[in-house]
């Protein structure tokens, strides 16, 4: 390559470096406008993604455990010292959890056009989840003292999975608090789409599961 050719090259070398630090110099400034969305998940979404995973073999655990103990089991089961556990609270509570995915769904919807319309949305999932661990402990009072956490290995499954699963509901609603809370601090200003998604993954996970324990625990009884 000439003398001439090695120029002309740096030369256009030196232009490109020239423009690109122009732009980035007119971005940070604020006056050229970033129009590229984000390429592929958040970081939020990766990590409630894996707190799903860990937390869904956690109660794998438990519910193989519960069946291998009621299969393990020679008789009835529960025990015969233990009532057949109450269905109807806790399969209310279980029907308003699996009803608020909709208003959870429909805020997800709206988080990027109308967040004026998502608050209230999320409001009524968070009174759906208060509801349901209120349920879950008038059902502590129906079970309790027929079967109790360190009575046998029945109660112990019961309370375990029951209380497990209603403190994880007790975290979304705290969550969700949060999420209401930063809402009004910021006026629905700022994007809160982000966050919505996140909850959204996290409340159709203890949907999903609330189905699981309710027929592992309260119905399994009467047709295993």
């Amino acid at each position: 390559m000439s003398n001439l050719e090695t120029a002309k090259a740096r030369t256009r070398i030196g232009d490109r470096a020239t423009a690109q630090g122009e732009t980035e110099r007119a971005v940070r400034r604020g006056a050229w406008p970033v129009t590229e969305a984000p390429v592929g998940k958040t970081t939020g979404w990766w990590g409630m993604m894996f707190f799903i995973c860990t937390e869904a073999a956690m109660f794998a655990a438990f519910i193989a455990s519960y069946y291998y103990l009621r299969f393990a089991t020679d008789g009835s089961w529960p025990p015969p010292s233990d009532k057949l556990p109450h269905r109807i609270v806790p399969g209310i509570g279980t029907g308003i959890l699996v009803l608020s995915c909709l208003p959870m769904f429909a805020a997800v919807r709206t988080s990027r056009r109308n967040r004026a319309v998502t608050f209230p949305l999320l409001v009524l999932v968070t009174l759906a989840g208060t509801a349901f661990v209120v349920l879950q402990a008038i059902d502590y009072m129906q079970e309790y003292p027929s079967s109790t956490p360190s009575k046998d290995a029945y109660g112990s499954l019961l309370f375990t999975l029951t209380g497990l699963h209603a403190f994880h509901v007790g975290i979304g609603v705290l969550m969700m608090l949060l999420v209401l809370v930063g809402m009004l601090a910021r006026g629905f200003r700022k994007p809160q789409a982000g966050a919505t998604l996140v909850m959204a993954m996290y409340w159709y996970f203890l949907a999903v599961l609330a189905v699981v324990i309710y027929f592992t625990v309260y119905l399994s009884p009467y047709v295993m």
